[in-house]
């Protein structure tokens, strides 16, 4: 019996150490959530869960990385560890929109996947923009019906205009037709997210559906990459702002709204809201379905043109005029 004892211990002594290592299995991470907004020159904290600590002979280090492969955080996590936090120093060069994940050498660890959102919590949306240049801009909210599509696009064409319209989801899904006669007049299109809601009684992950869905259908449908979002009834934060500066839009807003969607204002009174306190840069909020749209466009464009001698481009354009840039856009058209 020694005999063998001793002999079954020489042979586990000559056990090649490639053996002993093939046991070691690396630990399992997941991340809390789906969704995450940064901000350029905070630190942002990625509390990891820890699934399964796995089995470890040594200490490991572990990379927060990007879909490009770049590097956000790296730290070492010990045999037996229960906890696994990365903290990033954001700056100007992590803006956008990331897919993360958590590596081991050649080995994914983490389970899924999460999106971040970085932005600058300091900028600001567009209301007005500062220009010297006597043109303005007109915008028309689309979200319910397309009814008045046809004479609307009639109506501009007739007065030389070409404007900025806003379109939910819903409305390009429910009326491609009319979405698709609006973008081939030569209008530029834009988002007003998936389904008009008040966008702050929303979870983050509501949030960020709401803008990259919208994108998302825009472009499956219509073919063109929108720069513009405008959230629903002017309501947002930057857990909005962060996704739509992400997918390559800034958040637009107006310098007036025309009441057109209050059936209390009569034509002369949505007539005077909009022709008061105008001048170069202002940006004018209609809707495709409002009331008196129609019926007051005419007047006052004409007080526009010959009163203050302003004409019309679309709002991107009015930006340029501005010196705003747009954020980079992720998609390659």
């Amino acid at each position: 019996m020694k005999k063998i004892l001793a002999l079954l211990l020489i042979l586990c002594m000559a056990l090649p150490l490639t053996v002993l290592a093939a046991e070691e299995k690396l630990p399992r991470l997941e991340f809390p959530a789906a969704n995450y907004v940064g901000y350029s020159g905070y630190t942002f904290t990625m509390q990891m869960t820890v699934r399964n600590s796995g089995k470890l002979q040594s200490t490991k280090t572990l990379e927060l990385r990007d879909e490009t492969g770049r590097v956000w955080a790296t730290r070492d996590f010990k045999p037996g560890a229960t906890k696994c936090t990365f903290k990033v120093e954001l700056d100007a060069s992590f803006e956008g929109g990331a897919n993360l994940s958590v590596w081991c050498g050649d080995t994914q660890v983490s389970i899924d996947t999460a999106y971040v959102a970085v932005t600058d919590k300091h900028r600001k949306a567009i209301q007005t923009v500062d220009t010297d240049q006597p043109y303005m801009s007109l915008s028309f909210d689309c979200a319910y019906i397309d009814t008045p599509t046809d004479e609307l696009l009639a109506l501009l064409d007739e007065l030389g205009i070409k404007a900025t319209f806003f379109m939910t989801g819903e409305f390009v899904l429910n009326f491609p037709d009319s979405a698709k006669k609006i973008r081939d007049a030569g209008h530029e299109i834009a988002c007003h997210s998936l389904s008009h809601p008040h966008l702050l009684t929303y979870h983050l992950d509501m949030r960020f559906k709401q803008v990259r869905r919208n994108v998302e259908i825009i472009r499956d449908t219509l073919g063109v990459t929108p720069r513009l979002f405008r959230p629903p009834f002017g309501e947002f934060d930057v857990t909005i702002s962060a996704p739509a500066r992400a997918e390559g839009m800034e958040i637009c807003l107006w310098s007036i709204d025309s009441k057109d969607w209050d059936w209390n204002y009569t034509p002369d009174k949505v007539l005077k809201q909009v022709t008061r306190n105008v001048g170069p840069g202002t940006i004018i909020l209609f809707h495709l379905d409002g009331y008196h749209t129609l019926q007051v466009l005419p007047e006052a464009v004409r007080y526009y043109r010959e009163e203050l001698g302003l004409e019309f481009v679309p709002i991107t354009q009015l930006m340029e005029m501005g010196g705003i840039e747009l954020p980079p856009s992720p998609y390659v058209d």
